[in-house]
Formats: C-alpha cells, structure tokens, sequence
C-alpha cells in the first residue's frame, strides 16, 4: 500500500510540476506578441498573463503538498541537502513571484504603463522565473549531495 501511495504522489508532485514550468514557457511567445500589438489590444494578453501565473502559483502549492507528503512516505529527511537547497530557492521563488509579476501587472491601464518597460520587466521575471524553477527541477530529480 504504501509503493502504491509513493507513487501516486510521485505522479500528482511531477505533474504539478508540469503543470508549473508549462504556462511560463508559453508567456515567452505572448510576450513577442505583446510587443507587435498595440496597447489597445494588449488587454486579452495582460490576462492570458495574469491567469498563467495563477494557474503557476496554484499548481505551485500542490506541488508543495504533495512535497511534503513524499518526504513523510520516503527514506528522505528533512536535513537532505538537495531538500533544503530546493526549499530555500522556493522560498526565494516564492517571494521573487510575488514581487516580479504582481506589481508590473497591476500598472497596465494606468499612468505609470509604459509598453516597452512593462513588456520588458515582464519578459525578465518570466525568464528568471524559470529558470528557477528549473534549477529545483534538477535538485528534485538528480538529487546531489551538497554537504
């Protein structure tokens, strides 16, 4: 029963981290567009944005849960060093989040937007977004001895 649970969790903690990465990979070419679009029309992108970061930070706190669940069904502790490198940059990740998209996103239709700026601050966060994403992605699965 419990080879039975570790797995189910082990799928719902990879999907979750699918499901994470995937939407923001997928801003990359909404930014181009974003970029060749008038302001007018950028409405349709801004939420396309927004809704892509809601469905990253929800799939985020799945993958959090069922986290925590495969260390409790595991061999794994706590003190781990790939456990506790990838709990400090979701931390990071997790404050970085908050303050990349949120702040930017609620200028569009204001008098602080500025097209370029905002695509371009857009386009930062995303990028280094996922790469850390990617960077607990490979803790997660190669699971290197740090200390």
């Amino acid at each position: 029963m419990t080879k039975l649970l570790l797995t189910i969790f082990i799928y719902i903690h990879v999907l979750s981290a699918v499901i994470s990465i995937g939407p923001l990979v997928a801003l990359i070419p909404i930014l181009t567009k974003m970029e060749k679009s008038d302001v007018a029309n950028l409405g349709g992108f801004v939420q396309a944005f927004q809704t892509s970061i809601t469905v990253v930070k929800h799939a985020g706190h799945v993958l959090v849960l069922s986290g925590v669940i495969l260390i409790g069904l595991s061999a794994w502790t706590w003190t781990t060093s790939w456990i506790v490198m990838t709990i400090a940059i979701m931390v990071g990740s997790i404050v970085f989040l908050a303050k990349a998209f949120k702040p930017t996103l609620k200028t569009f239709g204001t008098p602080d937007f500025h097209k370029e700026k905002f695509i371009a601050k857009l386009r930062k966060s995303t990028i280094i977004y996922i790469f850390l994403l990617l960077i607990m992605l490979w803790l997660m699965v190669a699971k290197p001895t740090i200390w």
